[in-house]
């Protein structure tokens, strides 16, 4: 059972042994410290609780379990770390994608003969352009590029001779066969004519790179995989990639990921570039935290690798007509391919529909007392990109490589200050017009409108209205007029929750009635909510890992709902996150599962595309939760939503009473050793936790 073997690998890795490889831990108590590797910080944020075998930062509100850790860590997909901890933990996984053992052998092996293929091949580059004397035109263009002698080593640059076997001689001597330097990209096949018969006699091979300034291409482990050759002389085309082999897949790969992946999570930012020398000149001046698209084209598969290291991308492409296509290429896969969060937008009061049968004063015409019944107000909650996408601007004319050798200065400005997302449609979208023209006015109206509309921060909002007002010379209410006709117009998969006055929870919880499968459990759960409060902050009653078989339980019945109803996501997607699970499995499932709902919600075309299923390694936990629904007699209809928001509600409640008992043991902590500073930074994690906690308690009901 795939379940049992996350189990086993959990159990024989300590979480602290595995963050301590990247993290300098001190101590406490039960748990460790150091400063969170995820985001800068200057006092510690970031714990690890020995008891739990989990991590929590609370100053970035990132967390899980070991796998949860490597994978933000390294940037791995869950298939990759489950291998990756697999091995270290001398765990055998097996193949669960149906094919026979034995063939996965073989083509790992093959892989593997490959890697030292192009690892043979990455030397045999670089010592021609360091020692050839073909290479004196190759060593030229360097040279004139700025690339430092340092810069031509750390990046392995290399040079293909023009000739039309020399690599592939060197290689078949080193004991390769031609079929692997073709599967490679390094050589291809023609046929030869014996020179006396006229007849087909033999095949050789060629070198496919020739007369070019070679590029290694690695991947984020920093395993060669393929080439990129620059054009020297008049050779077409000007760049050529490696074909696509088992290792090298151009529309996935990003170029120097292996070397930027650090920086990007240091940052908090990656800035994409266009070219490998506009990549290679901003790591030798610097800026680390940039990788080139090999090619122009940005992908979804590009975005869903970097969406694992940060939340910020910039784009800085070449300033002319492609660069500008490719920017609004890459600025859409990003949108699409970026996950949504849910953010709060608050309503006034007076703005909710009143029940039918009341009137504005109250019922029956009396005026209502002050606090009698009243809403404080209504939280609308708005699908957002969890993403921040800003554009790099550049000098008309002048490539990234170009402005950072000119002026440094001014390209660190522009990396540390670029422009935001809606700045830059302001620009491109009127670029064409004739802003004093009515026709122009209102074209730039209906251009930037919808874009103004995707904002739900109204202070931003805000500030774009009167931006656009400012711009056209228009009045800005005649403006909020139209504003409002697109926010109707478009499509929305917001819910509304309600909430009223803060209420005592166990009256609230005395209110509610009781519902299928999870009621067993609640009473367990206020109990160990009333006991933390009444703990008084004494050490010796804090137990960390308390209730962690029930919340699995609600795990996998929340996911077995869903996995049946994939269209119930738009309903617990902004109760709860993958932060909240406590299961490898069931986080991982959650992760597919809103991921796969957000694809859908951004690109309605998708709507009847059959989308893969789960991934393979997840098989038996996907059979798992399906049992656990199938004997539970779940509702139908309204009944189905609400006890598919109840359970994820309930899970978000047990979560942060997990942060609430882990808070209140490093408070104590902090005061037994005195460390004043610790104590007054958790003492506000722990009153904005505790917010937190009492609006969900006082949330009287969600509506969809």
């Amino acid at each position: 059972m795939m379940t049992s073997v996350i189990e086993t690998i959990k159990a024989k890795i300590d979480v602290v042994e595995e963050v301590g490889l990247v993290v300098s831990l001190q101590q406490i108590g039960r748990g460790f410290k150091g400063l969170c590797p995820f985001h800068n910080e200057r006092t510690p944020s970031f714990y690890v609780f020995t008891e739990t075998q989990s991590w929590h930062c609370f100053g970035c509100h990132q967390g899980g379990d070991v796998f949860a850790f490597v994978q933000k860590q390294q940037g791995l997909e869950f298939t990759e770390t489950l291998r990756y901890l697999a091995e270290k933990a001398g765990v055998q996984v097996e193949d669960e994608t149906g094919r026979d053992p034995e063939e996965v052998r073989e083509a790992n092996a093959a892989k593997e003969r490959l890697r030292k293929l192009n690892e043979e091949a990455l030397l045999w580059f670089h010592h021609m352009l360091l020692r050839s004397k073909e290479a004196t035109e190759a060593r030229a263009y360097v040279e004139s590029r700025g690339i430092s002698a340092e810069t031509i080593q750390v990046f392995g640059l290399g040079y293909a001779p023009d000739r039309w076997d020399g690599l592939c001689n060197y290689l078949l001597a080193q004991g390769h066969t031609e079929y692997e330097l073709v599967t490679a990209g390094l050589a291809r096949r023609r046929e030869e004519l014996d020179g006396q018969s006229g007849e087909e006699t033999r095949s050789k091979v060629y070198d496919y790179f020739r007369n070019r300034l070679i590029f290694p291409i690695r991947d984020r482990r920093g395993r060669v995989i393929g080439f990129g050759g620059r054009a020297l002389g008049e050779n077409k085309p000007k760049y050529l990639n490696s074909p696509q082999t088992p290792l090298f897949e151009k529309n996935t790969v990003l170029y120097a990921i292996d070397m930027a992946k650090d920086a990007i999570k240091q940052a908090g930012q990656v800035v994409i570039v266009e070219g490998y020398v506009d990549a290679i000149i901003a790591h030798q001046y610097g800026t680390k935290q940039t990788v080139a698209c090999i090619g122009s084209a940005i992908t979804e598969k590009h975005i869903l690798q970097l969406k694992k290291l940060t939340r910020q991308v910039t784009l800085a492409l070449d300033p002319d007509a492609a660069g500008s296509a490719a920017t609004e290429q890459g600025i859409q896969e990003a949108l699409r391919s970026f996950d949504r969060t849910i953010v709060p937008v608050p309503l006034a009061a007076s703005s909710y529909e009143k029940p039918e049968g009341t009137k504005r004063n109250g019922q029956n015409g009396k005026a209502k007392r002050p606090g009698q019944n009243q809403p404080r107000g209504m939280i609308r909650l708005e699908e957002q990109v969890d993403a921040e996408i800003n554009v790099l601007q550049l000098p008309d004319g002048e490539d990234p490589d170009e402005l950072i050798r000119r002026d440094y200065n001014a390209w660190l400005y522009a990396v540390t200050h670029p422009l935001p997302l809606v700045d830059y449609y302001f620009v491109v979208k009127t670029a064409t017009l004739d802003l004093r023209e009515p026709y122009g006015k209102a074209e730039a109206t209906k251009r930037l409108l919808p874009i103004i509309a995707t904002l739900s921060d109204r202070i931003k909002r805000d500030a774009y209205m009167r931006k656009l007002a400012t711009l056209i010379r228009a009045d800005e209410r005649s403006l909020y007029e139209e504003l409002q006709k697109v926010l109707r117009g478009q499509r929305t998969s917001a819910t509304t929750a309600r909430f009223s006055a803060p209420l005592d929870a166990r009256t609230t919880q005395a209110a509610k009635p009781k519902d299928t499968f999870l009621d067993e459990q609640e009473d367990e759960v206020n109990t160990q909510r009333e006991a933390d409060q009444s703990s008084g902050g004494q050490q010796q009653t804090v137990r960390l890992d308390r209730n962690k078989h029930d919340k699995i339980q609600w795990e996998d019945y929340l996911i077995g709902l869903l996995m049946h109803n994939p269209e119930l996501t738009a309903y617990v997607c902004g109760i709860i996150n993958v932060g909240d699970f406590a299961g490898t499995d069931t986080r991982e499932l959650y992760h597919y599962l809103n991921s796969k709902y957000q694809q859908r919600a951004s690109s309605p075309s998708l709507q009847s595309v059959e989308q893969p299923g789960p991934p393979p390694d997840l098989q038996e936990a996907v059979a798992r939760v399906t049992r656990c629904v199938e004997s539970s007699s779940p509702k139908d209809g309204a009944g189905l939503i609400k006890e598919v928001i109840q359970c994820a509600t309930r899970l978000k409640r047990t979560r942060l009473l997990q942060l609430n008992t882990e808070l209140t043991y490093l408070i104590d902590e902090a005061v037994r050793t005195g460390d004043g500073t610790a104590v007054r930074q958790l003492s506000l994690q722990l009153s904005s936790l505790q917010r937190e906690l009492r609006t969900l308690y006082s949330a009287t009901h969600l509506q969809g």
